[in-house]
């Protein structure tokens, strides 16, 4: 098999596949009733200022993510913090890009090449800030729901409580794998490796490496700061881009629109989550009491704001870093890093 053949075969793969077709059935859902003229006329008010400003609020999360991404990397390796920028820009590149969240492995091997930690290392990191994301998630989710209980749909409340489930089975499998490391290790390689249900084994132990490195990280404290740091830039930067097309969202509908915002995009999609994204948006604004053409608008703005802001500079990372997709794919058959990204 040439090697182009097999290059082919790593993306378009069933589950690239499926992404593109759950992509065009979120654009079928959120544009099937179009009218452009009214879309154009309401795209072309938006204050391009505001705009600018909430693109700056976006590569400013970003930002805070990589200096969170350095205090995980520190008991590794002090690397300056231009490098793990960089490396965090080309991971937004490449999601935006390239299918099977590819960045990951692309920010991977960025930070590999300025810092000559091994991919392996660093992977396990990145690993570790995907479980905070998801720990932070299920957490803030359900307490808000609590709040605003009273006034949010039915399914959202439902969906706290199942957050809140999954939270608790966090903390048992956190308590659990404190006394029982061993066994759980055996289970996993012996039991379940041997099983029907093998291909679960890697991912498992990646999760639980995640809540290990956790506990003994020594900057936990700094690390909890700046998550609740980064997601309050996240939903102000929601914020900002409803102003950017004259929409002031009241708090309760801010929080709403983030969360589901935040959730679709777990969902497989074509890169970019394009059609996803804005299936999810325009559904929630719609249920928000907005019109068609101006939920429609500003599903494409919030979009708009990462999607030009953080593939333009990480583009510019990537080409200053001379990253090449073929070197990138080479260099990790043997890890099997792609595969675990993309699960």
């Amino acid at each position: 098999m040439s090697n182009f053949t097999k290059k082919r075969q790593r993306f378009l793969n069933w589950k690239t596949l499926l992404g593109i077709v759950v992509s065009f059935g979120g654009i079928y859902l959120g544009f099937r009733r179009f009218d452009g003229q009214t879309f154009l006329t309401s795209l072309k008010e938006t204050d391009l200022w505001l705009f600018g400003m909430a693109m700056l609020v976006m590569v400013i999360q970003v930002f805070l993510r990589a200096v969170r991404w350095r205090y995980l990397l520190r008991p590794l390796k002090r690397i300056p913090l231009r490098y793990v920028f960089g490396s965090q820009m080309v991971c937004y590149f490449g999601n935006y890009v390239f299918p099977l969240r590819f960045g990951e492995i692309l920010r991977t091997y960025a930070l590999n090449s300025r810092s000559g930690l091994s991919m392996v290392s660093i992977f396990g990191t990145v690993v570790v800030e995907r479980l905070l994301d998801v720990i932070f998630f299920l957490i803030l989710f359900p307490v808000t729901i609590m709040v605003y209980a009273a006034v949010w749909p039915h399914w959202v409340r439902w969906s706290g409580i199942v957050a809140a489930g999954l939270m608790l089975l966090i903390i048992l499998l956190i308590i659990f794998f404190r006394k029982s490391r061993d066994k759980v290790d055996r289970f996993l390689t012996e039991k379940l490796g041997r099983s029907r249900f093998g291909t679960l084994v890697q991912p498992l132990q990646r999760f639980l490496e995640g809540l290990r490195t956790l506990q003994g990280t020594p900057h936990l404290t700094a690390i909890v700061v700046m998550t609740l740091v980064i997601w309050v830039v996240s939903i102000l930067n929601v914020w900002v881009a409803g102003l950017a097309v004259h929409v002031f969202f009241s708090f309760q509908n801010l929080l709403l629109l983030f969360f589901v915002t935040s959730a679709i995009i777990a969902v497989p999609s074509a890169p970019g989550y394009v059609g996803t994204y804005h299936a999810g948006a325009i559904g929630i604004l719609l249920y928000m009491g907005f019109p068609l053409s101006q939920a429609q608008v500003i599903a494409v703005i919030l979009h708009a704001v990462g999607f030009i802001a953080l593939t333009s500079i990480g583009c510019g990372y990537f080409l200053k870093y001379h990253l090449h997709v073929r070197d990138v794919a080479s260099d990790t058959d043997n890890k099997e890093l792609i595969k675990e990204s993309g699960e």
